[in-house]
């Protein structure tokens, strides 16, 4: 069996039919003996198709389907009816720019001239549409044709119409061709560009250019809070000190239109970081992070302090010569105060904080002055669980009595009720509240004095009024 299988490859393969086909036995085949052998071949092809069922339904041939209609249809149809003329222009354009089609059978010396000649029309001969159009689909587009000055400009104000990414690179092929004076011209005259490349300066962190062109064209103010910024990321303090003060000897002798508060705060930071320097943070040992705010640093500044007295103004960490320095509100200060006192529970320290002496007179003893809502800081203190007698001191401060009862019986300081009480002379009201207390209590006993105080006081009124 397997020498007969043998026998039969090497017969298929030793046919005449199965010969190699090579195309130089064209010339020599007879037509007429070609056109026998086909129509003997397609007899026998057709026969054998015949025994396959599968492939009798199928008689249908491209040769017999007539699409003579459709062709006709196509060949009286303009392409104007599918193109309009600008945009046929553009794809011609294009083209023109894309595709560099060499003709067949042309010797050497002639495509050197077409290829010479190719490159003279896309090189010095810019076509301003197409080429915008390019760049405008993120296609690449060389724009070294445009030399003029005009040329330039007429291409940056086509992008621009349009918008884009394609500005950009515009922007920077003006940058590299042009002087430094022409380049800051054409960005004057179109805001929109400028605001480009501003944005491009600022997303590609080239901070030294961003802020000479702000004050190239006189935009101090934002140049000024980006040099500030920039000398604020600075992670070593030496060099953030160094920068800040440069900044400050700048602004300060530049005379330009940087606005007062911005020079408070370049001011403020700078002493900041000399603080910084001699009172390290680290050491004061609080848990607020490598870089404080004023205000945070401030709290820290107000634990470390011993005397609220008097207090040094001579050391930067004194909490008034800190918030002097760092032009922190009276407000800001005292409610930092506040609360720093209030959780460390020294309420001693608190009448200290809120003691003034008089400008105009200073020999004067110093008074009670707060900057902000007393109601404010009684509900604070009332928050921090502070003892009655701290909230009866500062409610003793309050001079509207209807407030002063309504807050006092809010916190519920029962001393500050009874003084409202009887300062609006609601002897009922206190005798019912007097009820109400535990027996031989303090607040009794306060309660019944001010209750005997309030009746000579009425007993002596009527003794006037009866002389009178």
């Amino acid at each position: 069996m397997e020498s007969q299988f043998d026998n039969t490859d090497e017969n298929y393969w030793n046919r005449s039919s199965r010969a190699a086909f090579s195309f130089d036995d064209e010339d020599d085949v007879d037509l007429g003996d070609a056109g026998v052998r086909g129509s003997s071949g397609q007899a026998s092809q057709s026969s054998k198709w015949d025994n396959n069922s599968i492939f009798n339904d199928d008689t249908i041939s491209e040769a017999s389907f007539d699409n003579s209609a459709a062709l006709g249809t196509l060949n009286h149809l303009s392409i104007k009816a599918i193109l309009s003329d600008e945009a046929l222009n553009l794809v011609l354009q294009e083209q023109a720019l894309d595709d560099h089609v060499m003709p067949k059978g042309v010797s050497p010396e002639e495509e050197l001239k077409l290829l010479r000649r190719q490159i003279q029309s896309t090189l010095y001969s810019p076509n301003l549409e197409a080429t915008a159009q390019k760049l405008l689909h993120g296609k690449v587009a060389p724009l070294e044709m445009f030399k003029s000055l005009l040329e330039k400009r007429q291409l940056l104000d086509t992008v621009l119409a349009n918008g884009g990414d394609a500005i950009i690179g515009v922007l920077l092929f003006l940058k590299r061709t042009l002087n430094t004076t022409q380049f800051h011209n054409i960005l004057q005259q179109r805001p929109k560009a400028l605001e480009h490349y501003l944005s491009y300066l600022r997303q590609s962190g080239d901070v030294s250019h961003y802020i000479d062109i702000l004050q190239r064209f006189g935009r101090h103010q934002e140049a000024a809070l980006r040099q500030f910024q920039a000398a604020m990321t600075c992670s070593e303090l030496t060099t953030r000190k160094q920068q800040l003060q440069r900044l400050v000897d700048a602004y300060a002798s530049a005379g330009v239109g940087v606005i007062s508060l911005y020079e408070q705060v370049f001011h403020a930071a700078l002493k900041l970081q000399l603080v910084k320097e001699k009172e390290p943070v680290s050491s004061m040992g609080q848990q607020i992070g490598d870089e404080p705010t004023p205000i945070e640093f401030l709290y820290v500044c107000c634990t470390q302090n011993k005397n609220w007295k008097e207090q040094d103004m001579l050391k930067l960490s004194s909490p008034q010569r800190f918030a002097a320095d760092q032009e922190i509100s009276p407000a800001q200060y005292e409610w930092t105060a506040l609360n720093e006192r209030a959780h460390a529970q020294a309420y001693a320290d608190l009448e200290c904080i809120f003691e003034r002496v008089s400008g105009w007179n200073p020999l004067k003893t110093k008074q009670f002055h707060i900057s902000f809502d007393l109601s404010l800081a009684v509900q604070r203190l009332f928050e921090l669980q502070a003892p009655a007698t701290v909230l009866q001191l500062f409610l003793s401060k309050m001079s509207n009595s209807p407030e002063k009862l309504a807050l006092a019986q809010r916190v519920k300081c029962i001393k500050a009720v009874i003084d409202a009480m009887v300062s609006l002379k609601q002897q009922q009201e206190l005798q019912q509240l007097k009820e109400t207390l535990p027996e031989r209590s303090e607040e009794q006993f306060y309660c019944e004095n001010a209750l005997k105080l309030l009746q000579s006081k009425r007993w002596t009124t009527d003794n006037i009024k009866l002389k009178l």
